[in-house]
């Protein structure tokens, strides 16, 4: 007998020792079209159509993301979350991205206070702000929607150039309409702001989700945003000088007749703060529509300035082409509201849904923690109980960032994280680098995908070159994932190992990442940096008893990882 179980241990040894060569779970192609800089680096990959075919790619002018400890990519016009807490680096890191240099952030406060654009597409969609700008892929690289900025201003002590939403359906271009419109110098009415922020198909009609301007905010905030000073006295805090609400657009089959409905209230009104509110994506889930995004919520006593975002979701009903908001609900996270309570929380936002009810967003710190006021992920399913699931809450450390950007069909989310080892103080200090991660919201597992690009040789040996010509990749930021699990990344390429492991000599480049296996039931678990709690609605919990999450999605991971190795 122990006869037999040696040479049956001898075999299985010689079996994994046949199939140790695998090949990256991941392959990468750079973006060629996208991958030359204009005066800021770039480009930023921010996106992919839901079938793949394309990434959506961007150029910016100035470095406001240093400045504001958010991401190099960042719409600093109507996200109020992204600029509003200011500079918490030391003054000496502060003052070094807020000088009169080009492409820093005070010339990011000249270009906003001028009208000037500040962002362009590369690649198939080349175009600043003023040709118009492709902000979302819907299925295929044909419908997108993005904004055109007028080049004749408002003029009120400064200028404001309006900034209206289009979409475009197989080559065919219409105008969104805003909400209102404002009066210019010459008497004649202009349109204000709307944006988009995506795309979705549903039966033989497209929904777009975004914001428009309700208002002109109080008389103050808009002059001070468009009129305000150059310097760091805090004018663009003011910004983006409207009163934002979140809003849809039904548009037929064809991309045409766009009809706006615009959310009827705030999740707390208050007209003495900056109210500002953005709709980001809609999916259906068990029968039933729901829209995600933000939503505006004040402090008691507080003044114009502080106010602040809650993440939220609606139930929504489309009958023909008329869209109706139902009930608006909070995303329930552990720190309560922002501006409300202990008042840890000073934002949070939701960025995406999906046809299993999974909602992933934001939160972001307004208090220190562990000297940093970190940006974590949350995700929450529809119709759980309890509060949603922080994943990477102090992980590797505490204060540690992390930050949902989408989620596919297959609750796959893609977004950023401090990377390894980066753990020094941001507050009164620098920022730290970031890494790009994959979750599964359905099973808790998460990966650095910087560990899904090398490969194994016949020894087991770890090799990262192993692709693109044998350069070296640290992928920093990922923005999107398509229904096939295709994610669209930025990177910095390296020439040699050496320029990898000391992050010196790269050059960003946008990325697609193509992966083994659709649903990537191959990850190989040693890969699996983190298991965090699993999210389960209250009718889950009750037929498992409290235990583990989808009982498909832990099949799938659990299976075989045939599809992924194989001999050389």
């Amino acid at each position: 007998m122990n006869k037999q179980f040696t040479l049956l241990a001898l075999l299985i040894g010689a079996s994994l020792q046949a199939q140790a060569a695998q090949d990256p779970f991941f392959t990468i192609t750079e973006d060629s079209a996208g991958s030359a800089s204009k005066g800021y680096e770039g480009p930023w990959a921010i996106g992919i159509s839901k079938q793949g075919d394309a990434l959506l790619t961007l150029h910016t002018d100035n470095d406001a993301g240093s400045y504001f400890s958010r991401e190099p990519f960042a719409n600093f016009l109507v996200d109020r979350f992204n600029f509003e807490p200011g500079c918490l680096l030391a003054s000496s890191v502060c003052n070094s991205y807020w000088d009169d240099q080009v492409h820093r952030t005070y010339q990011w406060r000249i270009d906003n206070l001028n009208g000037g654009s500040q962002r362009e597409n590369t690649g198939a969609f080349s175009g600043d702000e003023n040709d118009g700008i492709v902000t979302a892929l819907g299925d295929t690289s044909d419908d997108y929607v993005g904004y055109k900025m007028a080049t004749s201003p408002y003029k009120s002590g400064g200028y404001y150039h309006v900034r209206t939403a289009f979409a475009s359906v197989a080559g065919n271009q219409v105008d969104l309409n805003a909400k209102f419109t404002l009066t210019n110098d010459s008497g004649s009415a202009v349109n204000s702001l709307s944006l988009p922020n995506s795309m979705t198909k549903l039966d033989d009609r497209y929904i777009v989700a975004g914001t428009v301007a309700v208002t002109a905010g109080s008389d103050s905030s808009f002059k001070n945003c468009y009129g305000g000073n150059s310097d760091k006295s805090g004018h663009f805090t003011y910004c983006p000088g409207f009163d934002t609400q979140a809003a849809f657009w039904v548009l037929d089959s064809s991309g045409d007749n766009p009809k706006l409905t615009v959310a009827p209230s705030y999740y707390r009104a208050d007209n003495s703060v900056l109210e500002t509110a953005a709709a980001t994506g809609l999916a259906e889930y068990n029968g039933k529509l729901y829209g995600v995004g933000y939503s505006s919520t004040g402090e008691a006593g507080s003044s114009t300035l502080s106010g602040r975002n809650v993440a939220v979701f609606w139930d929504l009903t489309l009958s023909g082409d008329t869209l109706s908001f139902g009930a608006l609900s909070k995303v329930p996270l552990a720190l309560g509201e922002p501006g409300r309570g202990d008042k840890k929380m000073r934002h949070s936002w939701a960025v995406g849904v999906n046809s299993a009810g999974y909602v992933v967003g934001n939160q972001l710190y307004t208090t220190n923690k562990n000297r940093n006021r970190p940006t974590e992920m949350f995700v929450y399913k529809i119709g759980q109980s309890g509060n949603a699931v922080i994943p990477f809450e102090n992980a590797p450390a505490e204060g540690a960032n992390s930050q949902a950007a989408a989620i596919n069909e297959h609750s796959m989310v893609v977004g950023w994280r401090d990377a390894r080892n980066y753990t020094s103080p941001v507050v009164s200090g620098t920022n730290r680098l970031q890494e790009a991660f994959l979750y599964n919201a359905a099973s808790g597992s998460a990966w650095y995908l910087n560990d899904l690009i090398c490969g194994k040789s016949d020894s087991g040996s770890k090799n990262c070159a192993v692709q693109s010509g044998g350069k070296y990749y640290h992928i920093t930021y990922a923005n999107g994932i398509s229904a096939d699990g295709s994610i669209a990344a930025t990177a910095y390429r390296y020439d040699n190992e050496t320029d990898l492991n000391k992050k010196q000599n790269g050059v960003v480049v946008s990325i697609k990442m193509s992966p083994a296996v659709a649903d990537f039931t191959s990850i190989d678990s040693k890969y699996v940096v983190s298991n965090p709690p699993v999210v389960q609605t209250a009718a889950e919990e009750s037929e498992s008893g409290g235990g583990g999450g989808s009982l498909f999605w832990l099949t799938l991971l659990a299976a075989p990882f045939a599809w992924w190795r194989r001999r050389h």
